[in-house]
């Protein structure tokens, strides 16, 4: 049985790309606070800057322009609207040059292997891993959260207790579960652990969030569940 365990004057140089790399915002759902949205705003470098909201978990993702608007209350000037549900090859490579403009990424809750399946796994881990390197910044609540590891957990299993394991998008090598502690889902995420062998895992309740930056947990609000990932100080 896995053991789960709480914590809570010099000429102009050009930065390299290692130290360019963006930062993931995980939320474990419920209503996105303004302190999250603010700090996000803020690290993607201000009202200014570009940020995308592919709302692709969404069964209707037209309803993304309810993060739109919540962006825009809490000082985001520049926020466009991703609304596809049927993204065909000339529309990912349209949506591909759009994010090599944004400061952030970024995705709301619903279904995340509906994410996954209208986007295809391939365009997904190309597209955001690069954007990832250059500086971009992701968030993420709840579905938007779990498809950041890769494998993810795309919902319950067969059988009480389980989950299915499908590829996800691999901005982190931490299995995220959302809704952990309200949903009773430990004995879920253990049963993704078994699956897949991951040693770094995060669990996240309502209204809880991480910040991560190349492997380390920088931020934590909440009590979130944080094994086998370093947690800056």
């Amino acid at each position: 049985m896995v053991v789960i365990a709480l914590a809570s004057l010099m000429l102009v140089s050009l930065p390299s790309v290692e130290s360019r790399e963006g930062k993931l915002f995980l939320m474990g759902g419920g209503s996105t606070t303004p302190e999250v949205a603010k700090a996000f705003i803020a690290e993607c470098g201000g009202p200014k800057s570009l940020i995308i909201v592919m709302s692709q978990t969404r069964q209707e993702p037209s309803n993304g322009a309810g993060s739109v608007e919540l962006l825009k209350e809490n000082g985001a000037e520049n926020v466009r609207l991703v609304s596809d549900s049927e993204p065909n090859n000339d529309r990912r490579k349209a949506v591909g040059k759009e994010l090599v403009q944004a400061r952030g990424i970024w995705i709301p809750g619903g279904d995340q292997k509906l994410f996954m399946d209208r986007w295809g796994a391939g365009w997904l881990q190309k597209e955001f891993s690069s954007a990832l390197k250059r500086g971009t910044n992701f968030f993420g609540t709840s579905a938007g959260a779990m498809i950041m590891s890769n494998p993810m957990i795309a919902g319950p299993g067969k059988e009480k207790d389980t989950v299915e394991i499908v590829p996800g998008i691999g901005l982190t090598k931490a299995l995220i579960d959302t809704h952990f502690r309200e949903r009773n889902r430990a004995a879920r995420l253990e049963n993704g652990i078994k699956q897949t062998g991951c040693r770094q895992w995060i669990g996240l309740d309502s209204s809880e969030w991480v910040v991560l930056h190349k492997g380390e947990v920088i931020r934590v609000v909440g009590d979130a569940l944080i094994v086998g990932v370093a947690i800056k100080k």
